[in-house]
């Protein structure tokens, strides 16, 4: 990818992912190991952006990267590579035996012009593609990748962050193909209802059987329960949208992930 098209790229990255579902590029976070044994001092995470399968297409960029041990204790990250298509993160696991939190921090993407059409944000190409009764808004992106990871005996998951996101509610080092796993969608640690999770499989590109996305509606505890049909990653995506509290005429766009690891039946 040539310096100028991935500058292109970025520039109608943000539009799409906010004006497209889960199927366009989504960002993720994702560990070379869920579980680290006890002598293990790092991981590596990749973040980036995918479609579909999670393979680097877009590289990820943050100055909120951090990791959030079991000590309570948060550190930032600086990324330790950022190539075209990936950032990666050499994540220390100094806080000992546990589980940690890596998350992107709260990304904020550039403005986007729109329509509010019925409820509804519409995104044009054009100011003559507004039909009579479109609301001229703006729209800003904002985006936060989360994955959690744990050295060697793990520990209860009950971190205390901002903003949307999504918070496993079954333990993120517990879960099983064929088992219900339940995730809280949350902001600012308050439940969020009615709002849509969707659940993505990672390697669809070598199944004959292919899983589609799944959409899930939160309940009132803002929980959705899901049951894996098989073992590998999946990605998890919440997209949250809202006028501004002080300017209805700006809209705020949040989308949210969490990559979890299934484990296949022991």
């Amino acid at each position: 990818m040539t310096p100028s098209r991935l500058h292109r790229l970025g520039l109608w990255l943000s539009p799409l992912l906010l004006c497209a579902g889960a199927q366009a590029h989504s960002p993720y976070l994702k560990p070379n190991t869920f579980s680290a044994d006890a002598q293990r001092r790092h991981v590596t995470v990749e973040a980036s952006f995918a479609e579909g399968d999670l393979r680097p297409d877009v590289a990820m960029k943050s100055d909120g990267f951090f990791v959030l041990g079991p000590d309570g204790k948060k550190t930032p990250l600086t990324p330790a590579a950022v190539l075209k298509d990936a950032s990666y993160l050499e994540v220390p696991l100094g806080a000992g035996d546990g589980s940690y939190l890596v998350s992107s921090g709260l990304r904020t993407g550039r403005l986007a012009k729109g329509f509010l059409r019925q409820g509804k944000i519409v995104f044009a190409e054009r100011p003559d593609d507004a039909q009579p009764g479109d609301q001229p808004i703006e729209v800003r992106s904002l985006t936060r990748a989360d994955v959690y990871v744990t050295r060697g005996k793990p520990t209860p998951v009950d971190v205390q962050t901002e903003g949307v996101e999504i918070h496993p509610v079954t333990q993120p080092y517990d879960l099983y193909a064929g088992e219900t796993v339940t995730v809280r969608v949350r902001e600012n640690r308050q439940p969020l209802a009615g709002e849509t999770l969707t659940v993505i499989a990672d390697g669809q590109n070598y199944v004959s059987h292919k899983q589609a996305e799944q959409d899930f509606q939160t309940n009132a505890a803002g929980e959705v329960s899901f049951k894996p049909k098989t073992a590998g990653l999946y990605l998890l995506q919440v997209r949250v949208r809202r006028a501004a509290p002080d300017n209805p005429a700006l809209w705020l766009s949040n989308t949210a992930t969490l990559t979890i690891e299934v484990q296949p039946q022991p």
